[in-house]
């Protein structure tokens, strides 16, 4: 996971991790366990920060799959 490219997008978007983790349905420190990289996200919750981030498809990949999905 590319965290740092995942937190930039958040900032960028004007979201905390409190506001994020409310849409998300989680505590702010499950979150903060996530974007750290401690607990992993679950697909559900990457189609949600992508939707919530506006992320295309490539940044999806970057940030959630090392850039491991083919054909992207």
């Amino acid at each position: 996971m590319n965290l740092k490219l995942l937190k930039s997008k958040r900032v960028l978007k004007n979201f905390t991790q409190e506001g994020i983790a409310e849409r998300l349905g989680i505590t702010c420190k499950t979150y903060n366990r996530k974007e750290l990289g401690i607990t992993a996200f679950t697909i559900n919750e990457v189609v949600l920060l992508a939707i919530l981030l506006e992320l295309n498809i490539k940044e999806i990949n970057q940030i959630f799959f090392d850039n491991n999905l083919p054909n992207v």
